[in-house]
């Protein structure tokens, strides 16, 4: 049972931004939704009137976009900037709530806290959300030990990780997919066969890329243009493809059938190190002790029932 909520922190459904740092949370959704399309669609504002915005501030700020960057923030930042995010922050935790980042395979691990702000889920390079929590973009972030265990040179300057616990990992099919549901992982089943299973790019995810080779299991490659849940589930319907899921009960995946992965050389079933990367200082905000606490006793709640 989840610990009470302290009364510090409050429903992240009402929370009120200062009308003065309206453009920079503009900013910060663009890093975090990586188009001006979905930034529009989530403030419910033109793609022009976006853009436009952004232009503004760029000249600003000078702020210098690129995107092809793996880590850090591809639509720029300076030293105001960062001042200005960090302000940002220092309101929302203030204010009782907190802005946690995840990618779609984790996401279900912050269900049930409502005082996390909504949070647009894609794939990152593990270097990239740590430059994000640094920067104040995020004030946390849940990131995969398995691609942790891929990086190198890792900057921690400013941060702290705290391990979660594991998360055991599934398939996830479409309810039609032609494949015969209850065949081994990885090997050929009569009457149907193993699908591909649909990953984020090498770039983004190799830690995962590397366990799912190690189960025998084919890969197909989603690209970057893959980042919300629609997006995922639209291209695996009507084909044999599957994604990778936490083997937990999640609205986002409530339209799928889920696998539990089978053995491999890992475990018989394989896990997923989960931690949770914040600002040095986050033991003084009580929204982050609180977050850390709760989402703790969820990953090892989970790695229990793995």
């Amino acid at each position: 049972m989840a610990s009470p909520r302290p009364p510090s922190l409050a429903q992240a459904h009402h929370y009120r931004l200062p009308e003065l740092l309206h453009d920079i949370r503009l900013l910060d959704l663009l890093e975090l939704c990586g188009t001006t399309v979905q930034t529009s669609r989530l403030l419910q504002l033109s793609q022009p009137t976006i853009s436009r915005r952004y232009r503004l501030l760029s000249e600003d700020f000078g702020l210098v976009r690129d995107r092809r960057q793996l880590w850090g923030c591809g639509y720029g930042t300076s030293a105001a900037m960062r001042l200005l995010r960090l302000g940002c922050r220092a309101h929302r935790l203030a204010a009782g709530v907190a802005r946690i980042g995840s990618d779609l395979l984790h996401h279900p691990l912050l269900a049930g806290c409502p005082w996390l702000l909504p949070t647009p889920q894609r794939f990152r390079a593990a270097a990239n959300w740590l430059e994000l929590v640094r920067q104040g973009v995020l004030d946390g972030a849940l990131i995969s030990g398995l691609e942790l265990e891929e990086a190198e040179g890792l900057n921690h300057q400013e941060l702290e990780l705290l391990p979660l616990g594991e998360l055991p990992l599934a398939l996830a099919f479409c309810p039609e997919a032609p494949v015969l549901v209850g065949a081994p992982p990885g090997r050929p089943a009569p009457g149907g066969r193993v699908a591909e299973v649909l990953v984020p790019d090498r770039g983004v995810a190799p830690g995962l890329r590397r366990l799912l080779r190690e189960l025998g299991l084919p890969l197909r490659s989603g690209g970057n243009s893959l980042q919300t849940p629609d997006d995922w589930i639209g291209r695996i319907q009507g084909s044999a493809l599957a994604l990778v899921v936490a083997d937990r009960e999640a609205d986002t995946w409530a339209c799928l059938q889920r696998w539990p992965l089978g053995q491999g050389p890992r475990a018989s079933r394989p896990h997923c190190p989960v931690w949770l990367a914040l600002p040095a200082d986050w033991q003084e905000h009580p929204v982050l002790r609180h977050t850390a606490q709760e989402l703790g006793r969820i990953g090892a709640a989970q790695q229990l029932e793995g």
